[in-house]
């Protein structure tokens, strides 16, 4: 008879022991990063106040400069390599390498120039997860079942946007008690949780990059991305999103918030939060309705949302509009991503799953390394000026491509067929 799981598809990969492994450390993963991307925020507001907005955009820039640097090479080690080997290594490289920013932010022991130091650390941890981020998307197959790879992108998505709103509160009300550097300091003890989790890991998963050089298996990857016309349609979707809509989310919106809207930083985080309930609302509502994370016209609508979203968010001045513009972004900003992310997963052959996949946090870098020039942009115009400029070429660029592949619109995928056993269960893998 089918378990508890089993009889409820959205909460199936549950089932799977290496999947509630692999979920309880993602869950920690992302109860760290906001608390860490904001915290610099704060850090740079406090230490750096006439240059607050240029060295906040560089260290976002440092960020994506690491993932665009080592994202593809992160998803070709993901088809080459055992996968939770490489979660493994890659954790331990990021608790030492966050550390080292902890130490630097508290002692600052090069003066005004501590700034580039941690812009260099950034860069290292940075770079870290961008190699763990392509192996981790790519284990989901293995460690919750093909079959599931849809309810458990939402059940992770669940998971993580489940801490925004919890953190993000938090990161502002400690940032106003404690130095930022003691905060981010903090953060490292989701580690402690992070390494044992990934060691009790039990799933085999590697892919078919075997015999020929990496740079090979990267072009290999790449062509094959070209020639799926509805992937690359999906990824050029997810580019222009991050490109022109990320950069609201951090570090542009609370510098907006604080610059145009004179919020303290307590206020950020509590206007964080309404982002934080939107993304978790849409992980909801998307784990439920499994069908409409299978549709390209899904996506289409999300990232056209999340354009006009980001518009009314620059424009708005009363503050509970404000709120539900910021929702929305959250909302459709996640929604999108998680249905991008379904959509690939279920299109691409696993053998080039890592470096397909690994296209998704190289799109993210990318946005990243641009924060830096469109930080500039706004150090110059100023704010208000830029971020509804950005929401604008959000929708414009989503219209763009869906006028270019307007087979998208009508892109479904017939989700497979689930099996009542976990894979574990039928035959159980021998420990790590």
């Amino acid at each position: 008879m089918p378990g508890f799981f089993e009889r409820r598809p959205a909460l199936r990969p549950l089932a799977h022991r290496d999947f509630r492994l692999l979920l309880a450390g993602s869950t920690l993963v992302s109860l760290a990063m906001p608390f860490q991307y904001l915290t610099q925020v704060f850090w740079v507001q406090k230490e750096y106040p006439a240059h607050a907005v240029l060295y906040a955009s560089l260290l976002s820039a440092s960020r994506g400069a690491a993932m665009v640097s080592f994202s593809l090479i992160g998803g070709a080690i993901a088809d080459r390599v055992e996968r939770r080997r490489v979660l493994l290594i890659t954790e331990s490289g990021s608790l030492i390498a966050n550390a080292v920013i902890a130490a630097l932010m508290m002692l600052a022991p090069f003066g005004s120039a501590t700034v580039a130091a941690v812009a260099v650390f950034t860069f290292l941890a940075a770079g870290v997860m961008s190699i763990d981020s392509p192996a981790r998307s790519a284990s989901l197959p293995a460690a919750a079942g093909v079959e599931n790879i849809g309810p458990a992108i939402g059940l992770l998505t669940v998971s993580n946007q489940l801490m925004m709103p919890l953190s993000l509160p938090l990161v502002g009300i400690f940032n106003g008690i404690f130095d930022p550097g003691r905060v981010y300091a903090g953060t490292l003890v989701v580690w402690a949780g992070i390494l044992p989790l990934i060691a009790m890991l039990r799933y085999h998963s590697v892919g078919g990059a075997h015999g020929t050089g990496m740079l090979t298996n990267i072009r290999a990857g790449m062509a094959y991305t070209r020639r799926t016309r509805a992937i690359l349609a999906v990824l050029s979707i997810v580019l222009i999103v991050q490109l022109l809509g990320m950069p609201v989310a951090t570090p542009l919106g609370p510098m907006f918030m604080m610059d145009v809207l004179n919020f303290s930083s307590g206020q950020v985080g509590f206007m964080g939060a309404t982002w934080g309930l939107g993304a978790f609302a849409a992980s909801i509502a998307f784990t439920r309705l499994r069908g409409l994370t299978l549709r390209g016209i899904t996506l289409a609508g999300l990232a056209t949302f999340f354009g006009f979203a980001v518009m009314g968010f620059g424009y708005s001045r009363f503050i509970p509009l404000t709120a539900a513009f910021d929702f929305g972004m959250g909302f459709a900003f996640t929604a999108a991503m998680l249905t991008s992310s379904t959509l690939v997963q279920h299109l691409v052959d696993d053998a080039m799953r890592g470096r397909v996949l690994s296209l998704f946090p190289f799109s993210l870098g990318f946005a990243y390394v641009c924060t830096a020039a469109i930080g500039g942009i706004g150090q110059q115009v100023g704010l208000a000026v830029l971020v509804p400029a950005l929401g604008w070429a959000t929708v414009l660029g989503c219209v763009s491509v869906i006028v270019w592949n307007r087979q998208l619109l009508g892109a479904r995928i017939r989700p497979a067929t689930p099996k009542e056993t976990p894979p574990e269960a039928a035959n159980p893998a021998p420990a790590a």
